[in-house]
C-alpha cells in the first residue's frame, strides 16, 4: 500500500492560515439584499412539532430534549423564535452563497442588547411607527389570519403561535413603558410618571 507524501506545516504558517480563515468568515458578504426596518411582511410555516420545540428551546435558552449541549452554548442567539430562524437563515445564506443583508434584520437582535436600540429607549425616542404598532395589534386578533386559514396556508396552531408571540412582543414594549394603544389613529407613546408622553422623533 502506498501513502501520499505529507508536508509538514510550521506553527507560523498554520497561524497565518487560521487568521485568514477567520478573516474570511467575518468578511462582508459579496452580495447584499437591500432591506429596511420600515418594510415588514408576514410568513408562517407548517413545520414538524420537533422542529418547533427545538427553535423554542433555543429562543428561551432551555435545555434541548435529547441533546447533550449546555445552554451556555446558544445564549448568544436571539430570544424570539422568529429571531432564531432568521439567525440561521442569514448564517446559511452567508455560508452557502455569500449573500447578506444591507442591515441586520430586526428580529436577529437580542432584546436588551446594547446598541442604537437601547439609546432610543434611554432617550424615549420613537421605537415603532403607527403602522408598525397597528400591525402588532392586528396580529393579536384571529381575524388577521382568517384568509390564510380558509386557504389552508396555515393551521389553527400556527395562528395561535403567532398570536402568542405577538402578544409577548407587545408585552415586552409595555413592560419598558412604551405603550401601544389599540386605536388605529393613535401613535405609540412613552408612559411617564406625569402621564403619557409622545415619543420623540
Amino acid at each position: 500500500m502506498t501513502t501520499s507524501p505529507t508536508t509538514a506545516v510550521g506553527f507560523e504558517e498554520f497561524g497565518a492560515s487560521l487568521e485568514a480563515a477567520k478573516e474570511s468568515a467575518g468578511a462582508a458578504p459579496k452580495y447584499q439584499v437591500e432591506i429596511t426596518k420600515e418594510s415588514k411582511a408576514t410568513i408562517l410555516c407548517n413545520i414538524e412539532s420537533g422542529v418547533k420545540d427545538l427553535i423554542s428551546s433555543l429562543a428561551k435558552k432551555e435545555k434541548i430534549g435529547g441533546v447533550d449541549i449546555e445552554v451556555e452554548k446558544y445564549e448568544h442567539l436571539p430570544n424570539s423564535q422568529t429571531g432564531v430562524v432568521m439567525y440561521f437563515i442569514a448564517k446559511g445564506l452567508k455560508t452557502e452563497f455569500d449573500i447578506g443583508f444591507s442591515t441586520e434584520p430586526v428580529s436577529i437582535a437580542r432584546r436588551g442588547q446594547a446598541g442604537a436600540y437601547d439609546k432610543k429607549v434611554e432617550g424615549k425616542k420613537r421605537l415603532l411607527t403607527r403602522d408598525q404598532k397597528n400591525e402588532i395589534i392586528e396580529k393579536m386578533q384571529m381575524s388577521y389570519y382568517e384568509k390564510d386559514l380558509a386557504a389552508g396556508k396555515i393551521t389553527i396552531e400556527d395562528a395561535m403561535d403567532s398570536i402568542k408571540e405577538t402578544f409577548n412582543t407587545k408585552k415586552g414594549f409595555e413592560e419598558m413603558g412604551y405603550m401601544l394603544p389599540p386605536a388605529k389613529t393613535a401613535y405609540p407613546f412613552w408612559e411617564t410618571e406625569e402621564g403619557a408622553e409622545d415619543a420623540k422623533s
